[in-house]
């Protein structure tokens, strides 16, 4: 039976994809902060699918707690999907020291201190897949949301030399970068609907880029267009734009 791990099983796209790998025959091993929903979770996927399932409480900004947490995973994933994230009112991130921290840490750091112990165990056994969520957000910073997209844009730049390093070894890194999805974490915002995804299809597009082991991937296809032409805008212009 073939493993999977699930960081951030809790978020509304990681339930679908928690769901998404069960109906393929997926052992699985999902963590949030949550465990009381991590519960709800797992007693909703077992009475649906005949899944081998295992719930593990994490939080990625506890850094202290990574190593020891992938140490107890038994067996070790063959295949990773990195799905937390957090984005908040972002006048607030520039202004609060707490908040400002909660969203690199969350976005980035985090992520990459648990990626970088996985993927030091996958290099040793040369196999493996690791699929992270990145953003659009991070190709070019924006001032309604440069802290979150800074985040972001470290992490795609990680996932891009981490790519590069363990290709020979046998291990494939993919990076989403995804756009806005119809979520908790969305709710609120100014979202355009031929632009926004229902996180059960985000879920399973996730899940196929990672299975078919794909490098980058616009999980919405006009986002790399969008994101190429707003790239292209001069500095001297862009800084110069209203807020979008």
């Amino acid at each position: 039976m073939k493993n999977a791990l699930v960081i951030g099983a809790t978020s509304d796209i990681g339930i679908h994809i928690a769901e998404t790998l069960a109906k393929q025959g997926f052992s699985l091993s999902l963590t949030g902060r949550d465990k009381q929903k991590l519960n709800d979770i797992k007693s909703s996927l077992k009475t649906k699918f005949p899944v081998s399932l295992e719930t593990y409480e994490l939080d990625v900004t506890d850094f202290s707690s990574h190593s020891k947490f992938y140490d107890s995973l038994n067996p070790k994933p063959e295949i990773v999907f990195f799905l937390a994230g957090y984005y908040q009112n972002q006048t607030k991130a520039r202004e609060n020291q707490s908040e400002l921290l909660t969203t690199i840490q969350t976005n980035y750091s985090g992520i990459v201190s648990l990626i970088n112990i996985i993927s030091l165990d996958m290099e040793k056994n040369q196999n493996g897949t690791i699929v992270a969520v990145s953003s659009v957000a991070g190709e070019r910073g924006r001032q309604m949301n440069y802290i979150y997209g800074s985040a972001k844009a470290g992490l795609t730049t990680y996932l891009s030399g981490l790519r590069s390093l363990l290709f020979k070894k046998g291990v494939h890194v993919c990076t989403i970068q995804l756009g806005p999805v119809y979520t908790k974490m969305s709710f609120g915002h100014n979202l355009m609907p031929w632009l926004t995804l229902q996180p059960e299809t985000a879920a399973n597009l996730i899940v196929k880029a990672g299975l078919n082991k794909k490098d980058i991937v616009y999980i919405r296809w006009p986002w790399r267009l969008i994101m190429g032409i707003i790239r292209m805008i001069p500095e001297w212009i862009f800084k110069r734009l209203p807020p979008f």
